[in-house]
């Protein structure tokens, strides 16, 4: 689910289909698409793939490819009362081939496809100077708080909708939003849902949630850069986001260990990033990043047979660009902490429930699904913590023309449960989930052609063989269980 990065953050129209005075009407289409290998898929125990009959097939060195494709209607109105009319119509088309995705039951088996309406929105933009705007916006919409690591995905494309590695859908439901961008300071006050469906995805999406909240961010935007509409323009920034859930499915479905019980939730947030130490006197100060977030989820009213709901996650992660080195290499180290409780049974819920994260990369590959195998196919993002070393670099070389880009990524996973009598594991299991080691080529071409290629190689602990053995679904003989897993894969990205 690395592969959003690649997509444009928000839709821009290449072919004008009418334009007349001051009303304008576009079209563009995105396409894309990748594919998989995972051998020895989740350390030898193989992904299963469900059939309506009742049985499952096992497949031990799972391949697999995904495409989508996404056309979109745009169009504007600059009104003569100063503010402009803006709308956005868009549909998604995506399929899994193959063995489907490798997760221990998979859920993209039997090349499903689907398609489905994504953005649909109509609102109004009020500029008041060059850099300083509000928005009202209403219906079907991306929205997203700074790198995702919260908020950022309101749909998801496991079961029919296909394409579930790639994560093409994004959109949520309206109301809608109220945005004010800024110089310094930026501010969003919504009332969304996802666009959840059980039926679509075989049982296995996040619960139906509607929220109301706010989020207020002060930043600096970077030489040229408006951060405030652009996250990546912001050189510096914090944001204080809180949310609460008026409304979300309490069905038996969702009541998993790392979906804490919804409806009556309170969700806190202080998140920040940037270049935040920078000092005139000390030029190396501008090559040092630092980045963190804080949430916490509180609930007394929580449903599904729990009294209540108490967790958080936190990661922080310090970096360092050396500027002056060949190549400009960036170094990080980010480490994560998921809540998680002891007792499976606990009246009260502590693990940590993720809502609508989105991939967080900024760099390179490295989001925060941790690492591309055991991050991707079995690890819960619950209960647990992350300890994540990357380094980056983009050598001085152009591949098809004078301005495109090749970024190399080295990035290394060790997981490990809090509590692996949380997670359902058998008493006694050691906490150690995983070491991986990936390392990744990104091209791009221009902002509207990309791709990427990498590899990597996960050796199993304690608990990781424990969980590999627990995805095994009843009835089925545990196989053999090995000590690492591996992963080759491609992606591409194109807007016409």
């Amino acid at each position: 689910m690395s592969a959003g990065v690649f997509a444009a953050s928000e839709a821009s129209a290449d072919v004008t289909l009418f334009s007349r005075k001051d009303i304008t009407l576009n079209a563009a289409l995105d396409i894309g698409g990748d594919a998989f290998y995972f051998p020895n898929a989740n350390f030898g125990t193989g992904s299963y793939a469900p059939h309506k009959a009742g049985y499952y097939t096992r497949t031990k060195n799972v391949g697999l490819g995904e495409l989508y494709g996404q056309p979109m209607l745009s169009g504007r109105w600059k009104t003569p009362w100063g503010f402009s009319v803006f709308g956005l119509v868009s549909a998604i088309g995506s399929t899994t081939l193959g063995d489907g995705d490798a997760e221990s039951v998979s859920q993209t088996s039997g090349t499903p496809r689907q398609v489905n309406l994504e953005d649909a929105n109509l609102g109004v933009k009020i500029p008041f100077s060059e850099k300083r705007r509000l928005i009202i916006a209403g219906g079907r919409q991306k929205f997203q708080i700074d790198d995702g690591f919260l908020m950022g995905k309101g749909a998801y494309s496991s079961g029919e909708r296909g394409a579930w590695w790639y994560a093409p859908r994004f959109a949520f439901s309206g109301p809608g939003v109220i945005k004010y961008e800024g110089t310094s300071i930026r501010s969003d006050v919504f009332m969304l849902e996802n666009n959840s469906n059980n039926r679509q995805t075989y049982g296995n999406d996040k619960p139906e949630t509607k929220f109301v909240g706010f989020d207020v961010t002060l930043f600096h935007s970077r030489p040229d850069g408006d951060g405030g509409s652009s996250y990546g323009d912001r050189a510096a920034y914090v944001t204080l986001t809180y949310f609460y859930v008026r409304h979300a499915d309490k069905g038996a479905a969702y009541d998993y260990s790392n979906r804490a019980d919804r409806q009556g939730m309170s969700v806190t947030a202080l998140s920040w990033g940037g270049t935040l130490f920078a000092m005139k006197r000390h030029p190396f100060t501008k090559n040092i990043t630092f980045y963190g977030n804080f949430v916490s989820e509180q609930n007394s009213h929580a449903g599904n047979g729990y009294k209540g709901v108490s967790a958080y996650a936190v990661y922080v992660e310090p970096g360092y660009t050396f500027s002056r080195v060949p190549w400009r290499p960036h170094v990080f180290y980010r480490y994560t902490r998921f809540s998680g409780g002891r007792d499976l049974h606990s009246r009260t819920k502590h693990n940590y429930d993720t809502f609508f994260l989105y991939d967080g990369a900024r760099y390179t590959y490295g989001g925060y699904w941790p690492g591309e195998i055991v991050g991707n196919n079995m690890s819960p993002l619950s209960n647990m913590e992350v300890h994540q070393f990357d380094i980056t670099a983009v050598p001085p070389v152009h591949l098809l023309k004078k301005d495109d880009e090749l970024k190399l990524g080295l990035h290394f996973y060790d997981l490990a449960y809090l509590y692996p009598t949380g997670a359902g594991l058998p008493a006694g299991t050691k906490r150690h989930m995983s070491d991986e080691v990936n390392i990744s080529a990104e091209y791009a071409f221009d902002a509207n052609t990309s791709g990427a290629i990498a590899a990597g190689a996960a050796f199993s602990g304690p608990a990781g063989r424990a969980l590999a053995k627990a995805g095994v679904p009843d009835g089925q003989v545990i196989p053999p269980v090995h000590g690492a897993s591996g992963v080759m894969e491609v992606y591409f990205y194109k807007h016409f």
